[in-house]
C-alpha cells in the first residue's frame, strides 16, 4: 500500500469512527497534538472514538500532499471537518500533518497535529 491510500484509508476510518482500522493505522508509540497545545497518545485517540466523545460528521479533504522517502513519509491536508466533541458541535477547517513510517510494509502513524487554517 502506498501512502496516499493509508492517509485516505485514515480519513476513512475517522469518518466512520472505525476504532478496528484506526488502531492499524496508528502507531503504538503515536502522539498527536491538537490546536490548543493538548497531547495525546493512541490510546486517547482511540477512546475518543470508542466512547463516542468524538463524532466526526464530515471530513471534506480540500487539499492534499504526499511525500514518501523510503521507510518515511509525511501528509499534509486541508479539510473541512464538522464533528461532535464532549456534546458540543463544531466545524473548523484544519490543517493536519503527519509522520508516517513502514512496518512491515504497512504505514503507521507515528506523529500528528491538526491546527485551525
Amino acid at each position: 500500500m502506498d501512502l496516499l491510500t493509508a492517509e485516505r484509508q485514515l480519513q476513512a476510518a475517522q469518518r466512520a469512527a472505525d476504532v478496528e482500522s484506526l488502531d492499524a493505522l496508528l502507531h503504538p508509540q503515536v502522539v498527536g497534538a491538537g490546536p490548543d497545545g493538548t497531547v495525546f497518545t493512541k490510546e486517547d485517540d482511540l477512546e475518543s472514538y470508542r466512547s463516542g466523545a468524538l463524532r466526526i460528521t464530515s471530513l471534506v479533504e480540500e487539499s492534499l500532499d504526499v511525500q514518501e522517502d523510503g521507510q518515511t513519509g509525511v501528509t499534509r491536508m486541508v479539510a473541512a471537518v464538522d464533528a461532535v466533541q464532549g456534546g458540543a458541535a463544531m466545524s473548523a477547517r484544519l490543517r493536519y500533518t503527519r509522520l508516517w513510517v513502514r512496518e512491515d510494509g504497512n504505514w503507521r502513524v507515528l506523529a500528528a497535529t491538526f491546527v485551525p487554517v
